[in-house]
C-alpha cells in the first residue's frame, strides 16, 4: 500500500460517539478492524462497524438508557467490545470499562466499582452472564448479553446523534488511587479526543496505519492508543487472542506497521526471537549479526539492522513495513531499547497515566535520526518531551526531600485539555491532586537541555539514606538486579538497619529452576548465592546503594511465595513486608536443607 495521508483534526467530530460516523462517511469500504479467528483475519469495515455501533446504540436506547448513564463493559477483548464501547458512547452513556479476569478473581472488587459508578447496564458474553448476574444484582445493574451480531436489533436511526457536549463524561476507568483503593478517573470527550489528537501529531499517524491492539482494554493505555487513536486515524485494527503463539500469527498476519505494547510484550517478543533461534540452531548466527550491527552503529552511527534481520523482520511483521514501536506503562530497561535497535526496530517510549487521558510525553520518531545517527542511542531511557500542547513542570517535594535547584529533579506537575475532570464521586482526593499548578503525578523525573525527559522514580518510593543520599529503586536497582540468575522477583522499599538508619532493603522470589540448575542443596547455600549476584550486579553503582539487606519470600511447598503485587502498572511497592527473621544476616549460615519442587519441563 502506497504512503497514506497524515492524519489532521478531522471535521465533524466533536465527541468520542462521531468517530465512526465521519469515517464511514469518508471511507466506508475500508477495513476497519481485523478479528483472528485462530485461523485468519475477519476484516469489518468502517460502514460495517458504524451499522453494528450503531445498531446496538438503539438497543440500548430500547432498554430504556438515558443520555449520561453508566454502562458497565464485562467483556473479553475482541471486535464485540469495541462495538459495545462505542455504541455506549453513540447513545450518549458513560462507558465504564471493567477488567474482564475480575469475573473469575475478584467478584466484591466488581460489585464495588458497579455500584461506586452506579452502572444501569452491564454488558457480558452469553457465556458470562451466569457468573455475572448475581454480582449485577448486588449493585443493582442490569444484565445485557452480547456477542456481536446485531441480528434482531431494532433498525438504527443512523442520523440519531446523542445530546452530548464534549465537556461530558465519555469513561469512567478504575484505578489504583494513592491509598490503593479503586478510584474511578471521570474522562471527558474532550480530554480523550485532544490527548488523540496529540499523540496522531506527534507520532505522524496515517490512514494506512496498522496497530494491533494487543493488551486488556479496560486499561487507559489500550483503550486510547490501541482503539480510539487507529479508529479516529481511519487507520486498521487487528484484534483478538494473543496468548501463546496467537501472538505470533496475529502479528504475521496482520503486518502492523506501528506497534504499540508495554515493556513485557517487546521482552515476550525478544524471548520468542531468542528461543526459536536455539531451536533451530541459529543462536551463533543471530548473535554474529547483532555484533555486527552494534559494531557498525557505533563506528558509524549508520544502523544496518533492518538489512541484516530483514527475514527476522518477515517471519516477526509479515514483512519490512514496521516503522516503530511503542512502550508504556511502565519504564523500559535500557538494554532492552538497545537489542531491538540492533535488530532494526525502533523502540518508543511514552509516559502518562490514566488521568491524564493517558498520555503526557512520548518520544516522537524520524527515520532519518534513527537509521543514520546515534540520536536515539543517546536518548535511550527518555520518554521524549511534553506532548504539544501539554505543559510539564518539576517540583520540590519536601517531605521527600526532593529539591529541584539542588537534585535537578522534580515531580512532575502537568496542566494540559487532556487532565481529567476529577475522580468520580471524590472531590476532596480530587482537589488534593489537581491544583492551579497542575496535576501532581507522583512521578519524579529529569529534564535535559533539549526538553526531553527521563523518569527517575515515584516520590513515595524514594528511599532517604544516612547523610541525604537518594535511591529511586526504579531507576537505580531495578535493571541491574533483573540480570540476577537467581532472582525471579524483586521489590525494594527503605528499612531500618541495627543502628536505626535507613537502608535498602530488597524482598526476593527466587528462581527456582536457576536454583536447582546451580546445585544449591541448604538455605544458607542460597543466601549467599544471592548475595554474590546483588553485589555484583551494583558493582558499578556509587558505595552507598550497594548497602542493603534482603529477605525471601516464604518456602511453602517447595515453591517460593509470590510476591502481592498492589498495582500491575508499577514495578514497587508490594504488599509483602520485609521480614527482619528472613534477612541474609540472620540466614546467611542456615543449613536447613531446601526442599524445592523443580519446574515441570516445557
Amino acid at each position: 500500500m502506497g504512503r497514506g495521508r497524515a492524519v489532521h483534526q478531522a471535521d465533524g467530530i466533536e465527541t468520542l460517539a462521531d468517530i465512526l460516523r465521519v469515517n464511514a462517511r469518508s471511507h466506508p469500504d475500508k477495513v476497519a478492524v481485523q478479528e483472528w479467528d485462530g485461523q485468519r483475519l475477519r476484516d469489518t469495515t468502517y460502514q460495517e462497524l458504524w451499522d453494528r455501533t450503531a445498531a446496538f446504540a438503539a438497543l440500548l436506547r430500547a432498554q430504556g438508557l438515558r443520555e449520561g448513564d453508566a454502562v458497565a463493559l464485562l467483556m473479553p477483548n475482541g471486535r464485540p467490545w469495541i462495538v459495545a464501547y462505542f455504541g455506549a458512547l453513540q447513545a450518549g452513556a458513560v462507558a465504564v470499562p471493567l477488567d474482564y479476569d475480575s469475573l473469575d478473581t475478584d467478584a466484591e472488587l466488581l460489585d464495588a466499582v458497579l455500584a461506586d459508578a452506579e452502572a444501569r447496564l452491564l454488558i457480558v458474553a452469553p457465556a458470562d452472564a451466569p457468573r455475572a448476574a448475581p454480582i449485577a444484582a448486588q449493585a443493582r445493574a442490569t444484565v445485557l448479553t452480547f456477542d456481536g451480531p446485531t441480528d434482531g436489533i431494532p433498525p438504527a436511526a443512523q442520523d440519531w446523534r446523542p445530546r452530548v457536549h464534549p465537556s461530558d463524561a465519555a469513561q469512567i476507568l478504575y484505578t489504583s488511587g494513592t491509598t490503593g483503593r479503586k478510584k474511578g478517573v471521570m474522562l471527558t470527550h474532550a480530554n480523550v479526543l485532544w490527548n488523540v489528537r496529540a499523540c496522531c501529531a506527534r507520532f505522524g499517524l496515517r490512514e494506512d496505519d496498522c496497530l494491533p491492539a494487543l493488551l486488556p482494554y479496560h486499561h487507559a493505555y489500550p483503550l486510547t492508543a490501541t482503539i480510539v487513536l487507529p479508529l479516529y486515524a481511519g487507520a486498521r485494527v487487528p484484534v483478538g487472542d494473543v496468548r501463546g503463539r496467537q501472538l505470533s500469527e496475529l502479528l504475521r498476519h496482520s503486518r502492523p506497521t506501528v506497534l504499540v505494547g508495554v515493556p513485557r510484550v517487546f521482552e515476550a517478543l525478544l524471548e520468542g526471537i531468542q528461543k526459536a533461534a536455539r531451536n533451530e540452531g541459529r543462536a551463533g548466527r543471530l548473535a554474529r549479526a547483532g555484533a555486527i550491527s552494534r559494531a557498525v552503529k557505533n563506528w558509524t552511527g549508520v544502523n544496518v539492522g533492518k538489512l541484516l534481520f530483514r527475514s527476522l523482520h518477515r517471519r516477526l511483521f509479515g514483512g519490512m513495513q514496521l516503522r516503530f514501536c511503542v512502550s508504556g506503562g511502565a519504564q523500559l530497561p535500557k538494554r532492552l531499547i538497545q537489542e531491538y535497535f540492533w535488530l532494526g526496530i525502533p523502540l518508543l517510549q511514552g509516559w502518562g497515566m490514566t488521568e491524564l487521558s493517558p498520555v503526557g510525553a512520548a518520544q516522537p520518531f524520524s527515520p532519518r535520526r534513527f537509521f543514520w545517527t546515534r540520536h536515539y542511542e543517546r536518548q535511550a531511557g527518555s520518554v521524549g518531551p511534553p506532548l504539544e500542547g501539554t505543559e510539564i513542570e518539576l517540583a520540590d517535594v519536601p517531605e521527600h526531600n526532593i529539591c529541584v535547584q539542588r537534585d535537578g529533579q522534580g515531580e512532575m506537575l502537568v496542566r494540559g485539555p487532556h487532565v481529567m475532570a476529577g475522580y468520580h464521586k471524590d472531590e476532596h482526593t480530587t482537589r488534593r491532586i489537581i491544583s492551579n499548578r497542575g496535576l501532581r503525578t507522583g512521578d519524579v523525573a529529569r529534564r535535559d537541555p533539549e526538553g526531553n525527559l527521563f523518569l527517575v522514580g515515584r516520590c513515595k518510593h524514594v528511599i532517604v539514606l544516612p547523610g541525604g543520599k537518594k535511591v529511586f529503586p526504579e531507576e537505580d536497582l531495578y535493571e541491574p538486579l533483573a540480570r540476577c540468575p537467581s532472582i525471579a522477583e524483586f521489590t525494594a522499599r527503605a528499612i531500618q538497619d541495627a543502628d536505626g538508619s535507613e537502608t535498602i532493603g530488597l524482598i526476593i522470589k527466587p528462581n527456582v529452576e536457576a536454583i536447582c540448575l546451580r546445585g544449591v542443596r541448604t538455605l544458607g547455600e542460597l543466601y549467599r548465592l544471592i548475595k554474590r549476584e546483588i553485589t555484583h550486579a551494583l558493582r558499578d553503582k556509587p558505595d552507598y546503594m550497594r548497602r542493603f539487606d534482603f529477605c525471601l519470600t516464604e518456602l511453602r511447598g517447595g515453591a517460593f511465595q509470590d510476591l502481592v503485587k498492589s498495582s500491575l502498572k508499577e514495578p514497587c511497592p508490594f504488599k509483602n513486608e520485609f521480614r527482619i527473621e528472613r534477612a541474609y544476616s540472620t540466614n546467611a549460615d542456615n543449613r536447613r536443607p531446601l526442599d524445592l519442587r523443580p519446574p515441570a519441563p516445557a
